[in-house]
């Protein structure tokens, strides 16, 4: 690595052609900020006839090497953000010159510009043009180099930043400008074959625009590849992966970058996102130690284009489009799960659309039941992540229906009961986007006749003003204030209407049978209502009632059945791979009783499995039915089985009652069976109990855990 103080204008002038690589940015300067500063320190720099050299920064190249004698070309790695303004500075300048009746600056002329800074007249096509930008800005430059005037169509920021040197320069002293460009200075720094492009650049970009994590990302997978080599993989598969989110935020490609990397590695958690790149890069290395870097660009296109059908919509097929869109009104954490299924939907045929529609409907069934009944979305996090990695090729949509099954700490997928009494009794208006969202489902679930409710906002049928007036109260009673307290936001008081301010607090009769009024609406949600004539606490009930029994519709719960306790075995295999029953502590009286009972438990089918916990021995089939704990000179046996008396004839077995089970603490506190096995003379006995515990387990064939 070589570096050199020179002025910019003479690095320029000595340079062929500078390259901005398809693996940098667009480019990204802002007028009124980046380009402003740029402006005053040039006419500082200009201001005297001796200038004082200007620092702009470095410029970081490559020299290429795939050209001819005589024509020496540079890959910028650092630098392109002041090299390019530096260029339409001038740019600006040689058009005002031309345009304009100003007296040129000694030893300035337009043509002197254009020959010295911008084109080569001996050169034609690409090789003419000093600067050669990546191809969303390229076009935009050359054409205002050849003369052209700027089009819409082009590089936003390239024209904004044209036209402010140009309005700049109708009032500014053009000597000082020229003057002020030619005192500016810059570290040139050649890399040769022996230096790391990646991480000097990395360790450079500490000024300017900060670099988003696309911009790093597309850099990491493309700098270190032969330019023809970057050209071809950015054209085939990273300029369709940024034209997928170009309309999008930054933080939409971050979130593609941290839950494709997540997905690809099974992590858990998900990432944090001051670790997205580091994390990235680490999942990169590996990935293109097993494949080419095609290889595993055109795997990220394609999650890529997973990922923006579910965050940014142009999904093709109705349905899917109709669920996604409903999905990311709840939230965008599912996206990582969403990408993932939709992979394995791809991967498998049509066949399985059925089930893919299914599992969509099942996680907006999760995600609105759990916010009815007040949860926050703080653990979505952990919990899509972990659905996602727990989703394998051979099953994804049971293994996905499983996963849910899983969850705990407060996000248990409700039951209907909880569902229905959160509906019944919450303030449901207090999370008014949520509200909406279930009164627009309601609406239009199983209802042939479409209402567009889109723009319409929620009305209380009974005012939630509390000077109701006259008419409201007497209708109501003497005790009409503890009935609006109590009533109001209940989901029975709540409909869907496009005159809100119409309505006001009118009466009832007023606002069903006014023009507009809720029996011209004629809303589905709004039968019930048109056919009272009266609104009190006992039509709100009702009310309430019937439209939470069709949520429960709606969104029905999960049944999971043997699919949760498949994935619970699964989970406890993950976590304990590697581990064996040898490792179990375990003294010599207790390690002698347990062998001679693993022989007999493993023998009861071929579907028994084996679980080393920290302290115990579990068994399942796959629904746990046995625990052995080690204790001095004997074992316990923990049996998921209800205690009964008559169940064991040897009388040496005792009801858990509510202790914990070891197993099952986790989850939940159950009754159970606890057998003490303390000498060989009591096997038979102990195997009577596990036998019956053995029989009650789910069975459900062959657990296959993935590495």
């Amino acid at each position: 690595m070589k570096g050199v103080h020179r002025p910019l204008t003479e690095l320029i002038k000595a340079m062929s052609q500078f390259v901005i690589p398809v693996f940098q940015r667009d480019y990204s300067w802002r007028a009124a900020e980046h380009c402003a500063q740029l402006w005053n320190d040039v006419l500082r720099a200009g201001r005297h006839d001796s200038p004082a050299p200007h620092f702009l920064g470095t410029i970081v190249g490559i020299p290429a090497q795939d050209y001819a004698m005589g024509f020496n070309r540079c890959q910028v790695v650092d630098g392109q953000q002041r090299l390019t303004t530096v260029a339409l500075l001038l740019l600006a300048l040689r058009d005002h010159l031309r345009d304009t009746s100003c007296q040129p600056p000694d030893g300035c002329t337009p043509a002197l510009i254009d020959s010295s800074y911008l084109c080569d007249s001996n050169r034609t096509g690409e090789q003419q043009y000093r600067i050669l930008l990546r191809r969303h800005d390229r076009e935009t430059l050359c054409h205002l180099i050849d003369g052209n005037p700027e089009t819409r169509a082009g590089s936003k920021n390239i024209n904004a930043t044209y036209r402010f040197f140009r309005d700049e320069l109708k009032t500014a002293d053009t000597t000082a400008v020229w003057r002020g460009i030619h005192s500016l200075i810059v570290v040139e720094v050649t890399l040769d074959e022996k230096d790391n492009p990646q991480k000097i650049f990395e360790s450079l970009n500490t000024t300017g625009l900060t670099l988003s994590k696309s911009d790093l990302i597309r850099n990491y997978i493309l700098m270190g590849l032969r330019p023809e080599r970057q050209e071809y993989l950015w054209q085939q598969y990273w300029k369709p992966i940024e034209d997928l989110f170009r309309k999008a935020s930054e933080r939409v490609f971050d979130d593609f970058a941290r839950d494709y990397s997540d997905v690809r590695t099974g992590r858990v958690v998900q990432t944090k996102s001051e670790r997205i790149y580091g994390a990235f890069q680490n999942f990169w290395s590996d990935e293109v130690r097993e494949r080419t870097v095609e290889d595993c660009l055109r795997d990220m296109l394609r999650h890529a284009r997973y990922y923006a059908e579910f965050r940014l919509g142009g999904e093709a097929d109705k349905e899917r489009r109709i669920r996604y869109d409903r999905i990311r009104q709840l939230s965008s954490v599912p996206a990582i799960a969403v990408m993932r299924l939709r992979e394995c939907r791809e991967r498998s045929g049509a066949s399985t659309e059925v089930a893919f529609i299914e599992t969509l409907d099942l996680i907006e069934s999760f995600l609105v039941r759990g916010a009815v009944c007040g949860w926050t979305p703080k653990a979505y996090n952990k919990i899509f992540p972990f659905l996602a990695a727990s989703i394998r090729d051979s099953s994804p949509f049971d293994d996905f229906k499983g996963g849910l099954g899983l969850q705990q700490e407060g996000y248990v997928f409700p039951t209907d009961r909880e569902f229905f009494r959160a509906l019944c009794e919450n303030n449901l208006y207090r999370r008014r986007r949520l509200c909406k969202f279930v009164l627009d489902r309601l609406e239009h679930h199983d209802n042939k006749h479409q209402a567009d409710t889109s723009d319409y906002t929620i009305e209380h049928i009974l005012p939630q003003n509390p000077s109701l007036s006259n008419e409201w109260t007497s209708a109501l009673g003497d005790d009409w204030q503890t009935i609006q307290e109590t009533w109001v936001h209940r989901l029975g008081n709540l409909t869907l209407t496009a005159y809100n301010s119409e309505y006001s607090d009118r009466f009832f009769t007023s606002k069903k049978e006014m023009e507009r009024g809720f029996v011209e609406a004629a809303l589905k949600i709004n039968r019930f209502v048109n056919k009272q004539k009266t609104w009190t606490a006992r039509e709100i009930k009702i009310r309430t009632d019937d439209l939470a029994k069709e949520a429960l519709e709606t969104w029905p719960p999960l049944r999971a059945g043997a699919l949760v306790e498949q994935a619970r075995l699964r989970e406890k295999l993950r976590r304990t791979a590697g581990r064996t029953a040898a490792a179990v502590k375990m003294d010599e009286d207790a390690r002698r009783i347990f062998r001679q009972l693993s022989d007999r438990v493993s023998a009861l089918g071929a579907e028994v499995v084996e679980v080393p916990e920290s302290r115990s021995v579990s068994y399942h089939r796959p629904g746990y039915f046995l625990e052995v704990v080690p204790r001095k000179g004997h074992v316990e046996l923990l049996l998921a089985l209800p205690y009964e008396a008559g169940r064991d004839p040897s009388r040496k077995a005792r009801d858990l009652g509510e202790r914990a089970w070891v197993a099952l603490s986790q989850y939940k506190k159950q009754s159970g069976t606890i057998f003490s096995l303390s000498n060989e003379d009591d096997l038979d006995a102990a195997l009577h109990l596990i036998e019956q515990a053995y029989q009650r387990a789910e069975p459900a064939g062959e657990i296959a855990v993935d590495g």
